[in-house]
């Protein structure tokens, strides 16, 4: 193409004029750049995909030509009406600026003419104004690093105002607060402006890099900014045109995060006299990069006349230079065409300048409209439904956590398997998920189970051997820290067998994986949650089977009978109600029954007898709640085998703590006598034997103290049921009463201290395990036996699983073969016993499977203060117990309560 420049007259058509300098302004509707004559026909998409693109139409590279004109004459005017009506001869919607400028007049000058003109289409120059400013102060700041960060401060208006604010509002908040609120803002302000930090620095981060001309290395914005030469004329300029460009490139860019920006249609259209030679030179200068994307049109123009090369058709020849640009098939082509400017003479004003408007659709196609998705109200109608979808999705994720007790974000196709049950969160859970939060042993205990989780289900990519879920259902969440303290006992046994089992090697031996349950405080949603185990399904892992349950209450019968229904086993650790073997066939315990514990409570009642300490009388109190079927079916126990021994037996109630009184409907023949501690004073002076049967915590605990508010010195003989040992367990909450000595029952050996030989190997796997355990006094509650209950129901159940995989045939694992197991836990030679459990020996009975062990243990210790409980005697098979342990009348123990 000839370099020489192109006469245009009427005769040529001034349209061709207009249509160039129209194209150029006209924005593609995808990329960027020159787009191609609007008078060819565009393809759609799909089409065009499938014959091929034209790869001659380029819409994706970003430099836009400049253009002089000579001889323009009125051509300023009419293309960038100012301050007067004319007809427009291009398109209305291009924003455009035609600074007057004057002889000798700087870029500074000329810039912010142009930037004032701009602002009124959609345009904003928040770095051109923040560049502006500064350098209206440059004389101050050259030089002198602290006075150019003071001009950065002031021009830094908001963040300043909020340092002010912080600064002034801490003189009313404590002096820790104080001290932060006057020295982070003004360092975090320091931060920002010195435009290090990403994220922070906002314009001072985008201000140093142009500083600096891009330099990573470059110091602070303050350091840059007093290198700054005032008298550096060209360099000043440079830096304006670099912001006025920058501003509109960022509001031209296209993303979903820059919506508005694809709402501009048009390029600006910038027309310069012929006194903006130097703006033009610094033009020319910045685009020799051809991959920055500068989104103006720049227009310049002389009165010099220009003359023709040679005697080729102008109109032509335009036509020409506009279809190279637009169709060049390489980048060195392309590159080639822009970087040589189009010098034309524009065509005289034509006398009739509607013939020639660009707004005719008869002469071009109008100009595209902008996507309706970025207009203001579009914009403002999407950012309000999204803040709406936000919002009501944080409020549903809020009420999700609220009433699913449930972490993290809310996903509506799943659920967390809890709900919140007044104060108490209950459902399922795995391990890692704490019904309890709060107690760093409770913590600690779960961590462990998650981990043997997380082991069993690695342990099983690529191996045979069973991988099976066990379901741990008990009491998770309590307002009382001690009966908490029972349940984490329960589940640190739990994870004792569990971790042993899953360290086991053989074919048959199970992956073990446990999940956990909670059905409250006081069992109350016991049947709820069975049902909510029922509908749990995983594949990989089946749940065969339930160990755990606690207090033999109503909620708990009623949790029984559903999964009995459902035909899931089920191995209690702590439970001794006699009625409770009768609600499902699927039910078995590895306690003893009330009935053993209560003819073992009359034979040390008739010993002490005869030893002189009591006379053959007692009064068994008992809680006043007809939902706790152990404290009614031990009180009936015991009171039937006392009689049988001769002892004048008298009941007395009382309420337990939190419970109610007795209503107008009551009618109980026992005396009622208050509040636990109401009936600890009532059995002061009394000389025969005083037998609790109710629970250890917190009701014993207030019945101790009322023992001892009347009559510490000489308190009567006390004997308490099974569950006194969550009460005696605890040397914190038993040192509270020191001169109150009292017997209790028993269902598991204590453990001897840590480091100590042990009477089995399960104590010393805890103690290792959980170190806390081995504190005295600590947060170790080995002493009540709850630990090893529920080591030795979980370690049946395995028990269980394992033995179907010794079958001559393997059987499937499910809660059916499973249960079918259990009922075969027994030696029918007596040679020796199922299961060696850490409470003492298991063996369900010859013959016929009974549901509860055969000759399980129970001992009577003995405790006063904070001093260790001593053990008086035991019947029943427990390991390496000696004879001098064992009492003299446990021989006769009659059959039924074997």
């Amino acid at each position: 193409m000839s370099n020489g420049a192109v006469m245009l007259d009427d005769p040529a058509r001034v349209g061709n004029f207009i249509h160039t300098i129209d194209r150029l302004c006209r924005r593609p509707a995808r990329g960027e750049g020159v787009q191609d004559s609007p008078h060819v026909a565009r393809q759609p998409l799909l089409a065009r995909w499938r014959g091929g693109a034209d790869k001659k139409e380029h819409v994706d590279r970003m430099g836009i030509p400049l253009v002089q004109l000579s001889e323009a004459g009125d051509w300023p005017e009419i293309l960038a009406p100012r301050d007067r009506q004319a007809t427009p001869v291009i398109s209305r919607g291009i924003p455009r600026a035609r600074p007057d400028i004057q002889p000798g007049e700087g870029v500074p000058e000329i810039l912010s003419r142009v930037v004032s003109a701009l602002r009124g289409t959609r345009l904003r120059f928040p770095r051109y104004q923040l560049t502006a400013q500064i350098v209206e102060r440059l004389a101050e700041s050259h030089g002198k690093e602290d006075q150019a960060r003071r001009v950065l401060r002031e021009s830094d208006r908001n963040w300043g105002w909020g340092v002010d604010t912080a600064g002034r509002g801490a003189d009313h908040v404590p002096f820790p607060l104080n001290l932060l609120l006057k020295l982070l803002p003004g360092f975090l302000h320091d931060l920002r402006l010195s435009g290090r930090v990403p994220g922070l620095g906002g314009r001072f981060r985008w201000l140093r890099r142009a500083l600096s001309d891009d330099d990573p290395k470059a110091p602070g914005v303050a350091a840059l900014l007093a290198g700054l030469d005032p008298a550096d004329e060209p360099g000043v300029a440079r830096l304006l045109l670099r912001a006025l460009m920058d501003d509109l490139s960022a509001q031209y860019r296209r993303s979903p995060l820059h919506v508005r920006g694809a709402g501009h249609v048009f390029y600006p259209l910038l027309l310069l006299n012929e006194h903006g030679e130097a703006l033009v030179k610094l033009l020319e200068e910045r685009r020799a990069d051809l991959g920055r994307f500068d989104p103006v049109v720049v227009v310049s123009y002389t009165p010099d006349a220009v003359l023709l090369e040679d005697d080729e058709e102008p109109l032509w020849r335009l036509i020409r230079w506009r279809r190279e640009l637009v169709t060049a098939e390489d980048r060195d082509t392309w590159r080639r065409v822009l970087d040589t400017p189009l010098t034309i003479s524009a065509p005289p004003v034509p006398a009739d300048l509607t013939r020639y408007d660009v707004d005719d659709p008869t002469w071009v196609p109008p100009a595209r409209l902008a996507p309706w998705w970025s207009s203001r109200t579009a914009i403002a109608l999407f950012w309000m439904a999204l803040a709406g979808m936000v919002g009501a999705y944080a409020g549903q994720t809020a009420a999700w956590h609220r009433n699913a007790c449930a972490t993290g974000l809310w996903t509506p196709w799943t659920e967390s398997g809890r709900q919140l049950a007044g104060t108490e969160c209950v459902g399922v859970a795995e391990p890692d998920y704490l019904f309890s939060p709060g107690n760093a042993e409770m913590r600690q205990v779960q961590a462990v189970l998650q981990q043997e989780n997380e082991r069993a289900a690695k342990l099983h990519e690529g191996s045979d051997r069973p991988y099976v879920t066990i379901a741990y259902l008990a009491a998770l969440t309590s307002a009382d820290r001690d009966t908490l303290a029972a349940a984490r006992e329960g589940l640190a046994g739990v994870a004792i067998a569990q971790k042993r089992q899953n360290n086991s090697a053989g074919a048959s031996e199970p992956l073990v994986r446990i999940l956990l349950a909670n059905a409250g405080g006081r069992m109350q949603h016991g049947s709820s949650i069975a049902r909510l185990l029922l509908r749990y399904r995983d594949e990989e892992a089946p749940i065969v089977g339930v160990v755990g349950l606690d207090q033999s209450r109503q909620e708990t019968v009623a949790a029984i009978q559903e999964l009995g229904k459902a035909g899931l086993p089920m191995v209690a650790s702590t439970l001794s109600a006699d009625r409770l073997v009768n609600e499902s066939p699927f039910y078995f315990q590895v306690a003893p029954q009330n009935s053993r514990q209560a003819w073992m409570a009359a034979a040390f009642a008739d010993s002490l007898v005869k030893k002189g300490e009591v006379k053959r009388r007692a009064r068994v109190y008992y809680s006043h709640d007809v939902t706790d079927y152990y404290a009614s079916n031990l009180r009936a126990r015991v009171v039937a085998r006392l009689e049988e021994r001769g002892f004048a037996v008298e009941g007395l109630r009382f309420t337990p703590v939190g419970g109610g009184k007795p209503g107008p409907d009551d009618r109980s023949d026992d005396a009622y006598v208050g509040e636990p501690r109401d009936a600890g004073v009532s059995a002061c002076g009394f000389d025969g034997l005083v037998y609790f049967a109710g629970r250890g915590i917190p009701d014993f605990a207030e019945f101790v103290k009322g023992v001892a508010d009347k009559c510490a010195g000489a308190p009567p003989t006390i004997l308490g049921g099974d569950d006194v040992t969550r009460y005696a367990a605890d040397v914190r909450v038993r040192s509270a009463v020191s001169g109150v000595g009292y017997y209790y029952e028993s269902f598991a050996a204590a453990p001897n201290k840590c480091g100590e030989p042990q009477r089995h190997d399960f104590y010393a796997a805890l103690f290792a395990t959980f170190p806390f355990e081995c504190q005295e006094p600590g947060p170790g509650r080995t002493l009540d036996g709850h630990a090893a209950l529920a080591y030795d129901a979980t370690e049946t159940m395995i028990t269980a699983i394992r033995r179907l995989g010794k079958e001559r045939h393997r059987v499937p694992v499910n809660s059916y073969t499973v249960w079918r197991q259990l009922g075969t836990l027994y030696t029918p030679d007596q040679s020796g016993h199922a299961i060696e459990g850490a409470t003492g020996a298991l063996d369900f009975g010859a013959g016929s499977p009974r549901q509860y062990p055969l000759d399980k243990a129970v001992l009577i210790l003995h405790a006063k203060g904070a001093e260790r409980p001593t053990q008086v005697g035991l019947c029943g098979d427990v390991t390496r117990a000696g004879r001098s342990e064992i009492f003299p009348w446990c021989a006769s123990v009659p059959e039924i309560y074997r």
